[in-house]
């Protein structure tokens, strides 16, 4: 019952909206994935900082990581033995280090890692858990590969349909 004007209208206004939300959706997904990997080592996704040689992980021994601040090093280095028991003498490394963190290991008897996470928590500092898969690791990789190549992809069909919608509203006006 409308006139033809106003169903193109209605139609035009519609496919604009629904690309315009793919490429957003699409383009929000990414930029979290990217502030996943690039934000402080608190929220930061470590899969790509932690290799599986820093990973110790056997029937009784068990590898954690410990976010502690920058200011914190020594007071870490000094009190991670006397935490708790059963804390493997020497074993802490550092693996990385941020403006306001390090990401250090720490390894101990499987037994004692809850008491571990509780006493280090009460001296400010942050255990994480993580488990080491390549195949993880492999498909976020494959994950943020496809997004790029979606928005590249939504992006270029918006932008060619942007300048065909130019060319039909000039001509229409």
């Amino acid at each position: 019952m409308s006139p033809l004007r106003e169903i193109v209208d209605n139609v035009h206004s519609f496919v604009a909206k629904v690309r315009v939300a793919e490429y957003n959706n699409v383009r929000s997904q990414l930029s979290a994935i990217n502030r996943k990997q690039t934000g402080s080592l608190a929220v930061r996704d470590l899969s790509s900082l932690v290799k599986p040689e820093d990973i110790v992980t056997t029937e009784h021994l068990i590898a954690l990581l410990a976010v502690v601040p920058k200011y914190s090093q020594k007071d870490w280095l000094s009190s991670y033995e006397k935490l708790t028991e059963y804390v493997v003498p020497r074993s802490s490394k550092k693996l990385y280090e941020d403006n306001e963190y390090a990401l250090y290991t720490v390894t101990m008897f499987r037994k004692v890692a809850d008491n571990f996470k509780v006493k280090a928590r009460e001296r400010g500092f942050q255990i994480r858990d993580f488990e080491y898969s390549l195949e993880t690791h492999e498909s976020r990789k494959q994950e943020l590969e496809k997004l790029q190549h979606d928005l590249e992809s939504l992006r270029s069909s918006l932008l060619q349909w942007c300048y065909s919608s130019y060319g039909e509203v000039v001509l229409i006006f």
